[in-house]
C-alpha cells in the first residue's frame, strides 16, 4: 500500500507539473494575437517560442491535431501541410516585424530579438 501512495503522489507531483508548464505556454485570452492568428497558427507559434529549435516532426505532431485539412493521411502530407501553415504564419506576424527563421533540415526557430517582439505583442491588449 505505501508503494502505491508513493506512486499517486509521484504521478500527481508530475501532473502538476504538466499544468504549470501548459499555462505558461498559453497566451492572455485578450492579447491582439487572438485577433491576428488562426487557432493552428497560435499553436504553431507557442510551440516554436518555448523551444530553441522547433523540429520539422514536433511542429507536424502539433499542427495534426489544429490542422484545418487534416483528410490526408501519409507523411509527406503532413510535412507539406504543416510548412505551408508556417508560411501563413509568417506573413501574418510580418506586419508586426516578428520572424521565424529556418535552420534548414532542421526545423524553425525565433532569435531573442523576435521573441521579445512575441512577448511584447502578447502582452498588448486587444482595444
Amino acid at each position: 500500500m505505501p508503494d502505491l501512495v508513493r506512486d499517486l503522489k509521484d504521478r500527481i507531483a508530475t501532473l502538476e507539473e504538466e499544468v504549470r508548464q501548459y499555462r505558461e505556454d498559453m497566451a492572455d485570452v485578450d492579447s491582439v494575437l487572438f485577433n491576428i492568428l488562426s487557432r493552428q497558427q497560435l499553436a504553431l507559434l507557442l510551440a516554436i517560442n518555448k523551444r530553441p529549435m522547433a523540429s520539422y516532426s514536433y511542429l507536424d505532431h502539433v499542427s495534426e491535431d489544429h490542422g484545418k485539412y487534416n483528410r490526408y493521411e501519409g507523411e509527406m502530407h503532413q510535412t507539406l501541410r504543416t510548412k505551408v501553415a508556417v508560411w501563413k504564419l509568417r506573413q501574418r506576424l510580418k506586419p508586426h516585424g516578428i520572424e521565424i527563421k529556418t535552420w534548414r533540415g532542421v526545423g524553425y526557430y525565433l532569435d531573442d530579438e523576435n521573441k521579445a517582439k512575441l512577448t511584447q505583442l502578447m502582452e498588448k491588449k486587444d482595444g
